[in-house]
């Protein structure tokens, strides 16, 4: 389960480019590409196992000026999303845990 206090990382082995403000994820089989928007690529390149969701929310928040309640809800439903194509590995707790 996903939560504000979950930790995001980019799950390994995965091919991915900023296109045009973009990113643009290939799958280790090479069978499947995913374009994120623009909030969708600043959330990707936040998810790096040491913030977590609510501190990447919060990021997000002041980086595109929207409230704080949308934030937090599109980031969630971002990482459940990728969570569960494999594409984000969410965990409770950093990655140094």
């Amino acid at each position: 389960m996903v939560s504000l206090h979950s930790y995001p990382a980019r799950s390994d082995g995965l091919v991915w480019r900023m296109v045009d403000g973009e990113v643009v994820i290939l799958t280790t089989d090479g069978n499947e590409i995913h374009t994120l928007n623009r909030v969708g690529s600043a959330i990707w390149e936040l998810s790096d196992g040491m913030k977590n969701l609510e501190e990447i929310a919060s990021l997000i928040c002041d980086r595109f000026e929207v409230s704080s309640e949308e934030s937090y809800a599109d980031v969630l439903e971002f990482a459940e999303e990728l969570s569960l194509k494999n594409i984000l590995q969410v965990k409770e707790g950093s990655s140094d845990d």
